[in-house]
């Protein structure tokens, strides 16, 4: 098995998306350091080979304000770096009108002073040297956060992870569940509830499921779920999301809910799609 340890070392224009990228990174279980003195990015490196960390994310630009330790330690990296290491060099720029509006958007200053299209054109030119030599290029230009992830963990062969979708079902007298991405009420289906022989079932009691199930819209609530549980989890897993809450709800959390949660967590589970299930109130009164 091939142990060998993954390094990143970003670098780029300020305002690029340096800390976005390393967010991204973490989210794939990389150790990540932001803001690394150039001087000591070999002295990380070596700690890496004594370490059991695989995966690493490095963050070293212009806010050292030193321009030429920085090209210089970014032009030495494969020198000096322990062997048995895969190690890419990452440019992030962008254009100068998106550059100026992200900096106008966040209110920071650029770390190279005022006026920030000066110091935008200065820091370009300081570090074409470093893109000159960098692994990987990126224009971050009108580009959407999640397409950016998506782009970028494309090209370095990650993120095949998928969405984990929790549902839930609930009862609204008992309150609206803390987490919740998506809430669907389903108190317009027929009400088990009111029938004597039914009162203290629940939805995974087969009378329960057999009466639910003689009407026809039962069975389209629950399709229509379904496929919209579908699409959100593709689309999720396309933006980069790890997590999402689907809840169901009804009055008491004990007889709709609960059935219809459990129909599109069995169908769900069925598709190969990463769920997980819980009835929150079904033990309550």
């Amino acid at each position: 098995m091939d142990t060998k340890p993954r390094i990143f070392i970003i670098t780029g224009l300020s305002g690029a998306g340096k800390t976005f990228l390393l967010k991204t990174l973490e989210d794939e279980n990389y150790y990540t350091v932001d803001n690394v003195p150039p001087h000591l990015i070999n002295s990380f490196l070596d700690v890496i080979r004594t370490s059991n960390v695989r995966k690493l994310a490095l963050v070293s630009d212009l806010r050292w304000k030193n321009p030429k330790e920085l090209v210089n330690s970014f032009l030495s990296i494969e020198n000096n770096a322990p062997e048995n290491m895969e190690i890419k060099k990452v440019f992030l720029e962008a254009d100068n009108q998106t550059l100026m509006n992200r900096f106008r958007k966040s209110r920071r200053s650029h770390p190279l002073g005022t006026p920030v299209l000066e110091a935008i054109e200065k820091e370009r030119k300081l570090l074409n040297e470093i893109k000159n030599i960098s692994d990987i290029i990126m224009d971050t230009s009108n580009t959407e956060p999640y397409e950016f992830r998506k782009n970028f963990l494309m090209r370095i062969n990650e993120g095949k992870r998928t969405l984990k979708m929790n549902i839930m079902s609930f009862g609204f007298k008992h309150g609206i569940p803390e987490y919740s991405d998506y809430i669907y009420d389903v108190r317009y289906l027929p009400n088990p509830y009111y029938f004597t022989d039914m009162y203290k079932l629940t939805g995974l009691d087969e009378k329960v499921r057999i009466y639910l199930e003689e009407f026809e819209q039962t069975h389209k609530t629950v399709q229509i779920l379904e496929e919209a549980i579908e699409i959100i989890m593709k689309e999720y897993t396309e933006s980069g999301r790890v997590e999402a809450y689907f809840c169901v709800g009804c009055t008491g959390g004990k007889h709709r809910s609960v059935y219809v949660a459990q129909r599109i967590y069995d169908e769900m589970k069925k598709r190969g799609f990463d769920v997980i299930l819980q009835h929150r109130d079904i033990d309550k009164e």
